[in-house]
């Protein structure tokens, strides 16, 4: 197996990661008593602050991750600091050129380690490959588009022609913002084996927006998308949709864009009508009808797939909403949001939010999963919540629970789980 391919959110990498950061660990602490008491002392007590200071900032000051984090991420962002402050002293009375070497290198292991764990917990990167960036991704060129625009193509009207691809196939694209005028990064698209054929397949879309921090290409690298969709065009004769992957930050920068038309840029109207209109265009796909598209996210990205759904039901009347939140939302809290986004204007917010829309606007065509994980104990509350007051409004939604806590384990599976029901309200299978 190529090295790069090496799982680094499984058992084994755990038990590597705890090995070798503690090895490293004790080279670095373990002396005679009057080191212990000196050198390894005062750092475990600086590496206990640092640790405190790093969930303090984290959680309370910043919330930098929008929702409270395991204990142990900050016990091993300690260790991280302890193993650093043991290097700069150790560094200075070791003798010999090799101890300096490895005293160096092993606050390095430890705190590689310590990332390692985290990232096994959250998933975010699979393998070495994905850390390095992954593969080269070709740029969407000319190809062959489907030239009949009536329904969806439908297993019982579809043979699969001995010329189509075995798998489907990643681009980048740019998506312009012809309308809202924004500005994005590089989109992807996923291309299925049936509408690579020779006479491809007119196929329905998702667009799948990305979490935030994050981008559109975390639903390759970490959620393993062409994998997924792959596995499940194999077992239906090349049929899965084309998967739209947009830039969801609709040109705020380090602003989150709430996926809203706002101060920030007109996000909801990027996603609502700028996509499509570039998908049929370039794509020629979901030119027949509203139900060939839906949308969804996982967590920022959930939150956005509820937005829009309820905001734009004629361009997606059909949503997956992945470990989102009741609302959008910022780390500053829901006056900030308002003041910044809106001018202060409580009413331009509440026109936008899924929950009040609801309330006055009925979506009789809009149906939707939400997906919350087991183990999430922040995320899950709220998507229960918006389920219950979707159904309250009379919106068809179904409520899932699914393996694991806020991290890639619940979003990926809260995808694959899916598709078939994606299909299904298609119109590729029967209901």
């Amino acid at each position: 197996m190529n090295p790069l391919d090496w799982n680094l959110i499984g058992s084994p990498a755990i038990a590597v990661f705890a090995v070798l950061g503690g090895a490293a660990l004790l080279w670095l602490g373990v002396g005679p008593r009057r080191y212990l008491l000196r050198s390894t002392l005062p750092a475990l007590l600086g590496g206990a602050i640092g640790g405190l200071a790093l969930w303090f900032v984290a959680e309370k000051a910043m919330n930098l991750w929008g929702a409270p984090q395991p204990v142990w991420f900050y016990v091993l962002g300690g260790l991280g600091i302890t193993a650093v402050l043991l290097a700069a002293r150790r560094v200075r009375v070791s003798p010999r050129w090799w101890k300096r070497s490895l005293t160096v290198i092993a606050p390095m292991v430890v705190l590689a380690a310590a990332a390692g764990g985290v990232n096994a917990y959250f998933g975010s990167f699979p393998t070495l490959r994905a850390v390095a960036g992954g593969q080269d991704i070709p740029v969407l060129g000319a190809i062959a588009t489907p030239t009949d625009t009536g329904p969806v193509t439908t297993p019982a009207d579809w043979t699969a022609p001995a010329d189509m691809p075995a798998e489907g196939k990643v681009y980048q694209a740019t998506i312009p913002g012809t309308v809202s005028g924004v500005k994005t990064r590089p989109a992807y698209v996923y291309l299925p084996p049936a509408y690579l054929a020779s006479t491809p397949a007119n196929v329905p879309v998702l667009v799948l927006i990305h979490g935030d921090p994050g981008g559109p290409g975390d639903w390759i690298t970490a959620g393993r998308l062409p994998a997924v969709m792959d596995a499940y065009a194999s077992a239906h004769e090349g049929l899965a949709p084309i998967v739209v992957m947009p830039d969801s930050t609709a040109g705020t920068g380090p602003t989150p864009s709430l996926c809203l038309d706002s101060n920030y840029g007109r996000a909801g109207t990027y996603l609502a009508v700028d996509v499509p209109t570039w998908v049929k265009d370039t794509l020629k796909a979901g030119t027949h009808a509203a139900t060939d598209w839906a949308v969804g996210g996982f967590s920022y990205g959930g939150t956005c797939a509820l937005t829009l759904a309820t905001g734009h039901p004629a361009s997606y009347p059909t949503f997956l909403d992945i470990s989102g939140e009741d609302k959008p939302t910022i780390g500053a809290g829901q006056d900030a949001l308002i003041r910044n986004y809106f001018s202060g204007d409580a009413a331009a917010f509440a026109a936008q939010n899924p929950l009040d829309i609801i309330r006055s606007t009925p979506l009789p065509g809009t149906a939707g999963t939400i997906t919350v994980g087991a183990d999430d104990s922040f995320y899950r509350p709220q998507g229960e919540e918006v389920a219950a007051a979707l159904k309250k409004a009379g919106v068809e939604v179904r409520l899932q629970t699914v393996p694991g806590g806020h991290t890639w384990e619940a979003w990926k599976a809260g995808l694959q789980d899916n598709v078939d029901w994606l299909m299904t309200r298609y119109g590729v299978l029967p209901g």
